[in-house]
């Protein structure tokens, strides 16, 4: 199929909205294409003010050199056609043989076709954005690596921790820390937590950050940007990069002005 093509499938699948089975097809699709998302690593970033944290894991990941990705980043017509044919070529195979998944929505067809295209193209990281926190939204097929949570009530943030995977980090942004012991609750997962392993500050039109015993100064700040969300941000990329990307306190530096001039 050329990218055309894979254009029109796309708009012949219905318009609907994510529902209670979304998540599981999605993850039966994935499975069945072959898991691209194990090709790259994946960051899932949910909350109010999710786009500001990601922006800032994307700036500090690039600027080690790690090829980063998000669901809604435009795809050339090659991958277009490339990922299109085989969520397509799937769609039409399990909707025969496993039809109690449900016909693919157009929204969850554009998911995977984004999710397939990045592993073709080689992205080392994917950044997922759920700022409203929909667990039934179609981003949620894929295994994340780490979790961030920007701003969030503690029901979301216990809704968040419970959606899950075992042994998944978590990255928190700053507040109560009772709080977040209760929303984490039984589930034994590791997480760092603003306010507590991170801390941050604002100075002028800069940011200072401290990691444990690491410090930052005079971090690049966007103009309007929420500080103790940029630095959440900034440590969501060095929990992604600890999975295999090689880090220097330079591009934190770097991917922090990146992140600080896309705003």
């Amino acid at each position: 199929m050329d990218a055309s093509l894979v254009r029109e499938f796309l708009r012949t699948l219905p318009d609907r909205l994510p529902d209670e089975g979304t998540v599981a097809r999605m993850r039966a699709y994935l499975e069945a294409i072959g898991r691209p998302d194990v090709r790259y690593l994946v960051g899932i970033v949910r909350g109010e003010g999710a786009g500001t944290v990601a922006r800032y894991a994307r700036g500090v990941l690039e600027a080690a050199g790690a090829g980063v990705a998000a669901a809604d980043d435009p795809l050339d017509d090659p991958l277009v056609a490339i990922a299109g044919t085989s969520v397509a070529t799937m769609g039409y195979q399990l909707a025969s043989t496993h039809p109690e998944l449900g016909e693919l929505s157009r929204r969850e067809a554009e998911t995977l076709l984004a999710f397939v295209a990045h592993a073709e193209a080689s992205r080392r990281v994917l950044l997922l954005v759920d700022d409203t926190l929909d667990p039934r939204a179609p981003l949620h097929g894929a295994t994340p690596d780490v979790i961030a949570v920007a701003r969030a009530s503690d029901e979301q943030l216990a809704a968040a921790i419970a959606d899950a995977p075992e042994r998944r980090p978590f990255v928190i942004a700053p507040r109560d820390v009772s709080a977040a012991a209760r929303a984490m609750g039984a589930r034994a997962l590791p997480y760092v937590l603003g306010g507590r392993d991170f801390v941050a500050r604002r100075s002028g039109s800069t940011l200072d950050l401290a990691v444990g015993d690491e410090r930052y100064g005079e971090l690049a700040l966007g103009t309007g940007d929420d500080p103790e969300l940029a630095a959440t941000g900034i440590v969501t990329g060095l929990a992604i990069a600890a999975f295999g990307v090689r880090m220097r306190p330079e591009w934190v530096e770097l991917g922090a002005r990146a992140a600080a001039a896309r705003e």
